[in-house]
């Protein structure tokens, strides 16, 4: 095997490039589902269940993580948890993963939150219109939180096709065959 290429996203774009993309993205996703789930069902919005709001907002990191590990169930044993603090108070939880994955099964696990949270959000949009005020920040917040993992996809996506992605230090390594002719 030898290394296609080395993906560092935060080296890469830089933290502050990635997180004015992720302020653009809250404000560009809340905007367009409040305005079309306030369209498809107009009515007066209820600060009920705030607290469950909150606790859900609060959640919503580690529930993310979680169903990235779900996606690497296969792999739980070469899995290891690191939580460490960013900027004095924001945690951070880490997934490494100490074994090679099979491109197209790390692109869904990339993909696993993404879908299965965002879907849930827009359910629960549609199918409570006193709270769609709630599920659409939570819709924001979510995809602002997807941005990584699908800068991570677009990478991916354009690797050979049988390559397997090995994490580093550096970043992640998309390994291929030598017999693999470079797309």
């Amino acid at each position: 095997m030898h290394c296609w290429k080395t993906i560092n996203i935060k080296h890469q774009y830089g933290t502050t490039r990635l997180t004015l993309w992720a302020a653009i993205i809250f404000i560009l996703v809340f905007t367009f589902a409040y305005i079309i789930f306030g369209y498809l069902d107009p009515i007066i919005y209820t600060d009920d269940y705030f607290w469950l709001f909150s606790l859900i907002f609060i959640s919503l990191y580690p529930i993310h993580k979680f169903i990235h590990f779900l996606g690497l169930f296969k792999f739980r044993k070469k899995v290891h948890l690191k939580i460490k603090i960013d900027y004095l108070f924001i945690p951070i939880i880490n997934l490494r993963l100490k074994e090679m994955v099979p491109k197209n099964h790390y692109i869904f696990v990339l993909l696993l939150p993404f879908l299965l949270i965002n879907s849930i959000l827009l359910f629960v949009a549609y199918s409570l219109p006193y709270y769609t005020h709630y599920a659409s920040i939570l819709l924001a917040y979510h995809c602002s939180m997807c941005l990584m993992d699908i800068l991570y996809i677009k990478h991916l996506i354009v690797a050979p096709k049988n390559s397997i992605i090995e994490e580093t230090p550096k970043g992640y390594e998309i390994l291929v065959p030598p017999n693999t002719n470079n797309l």
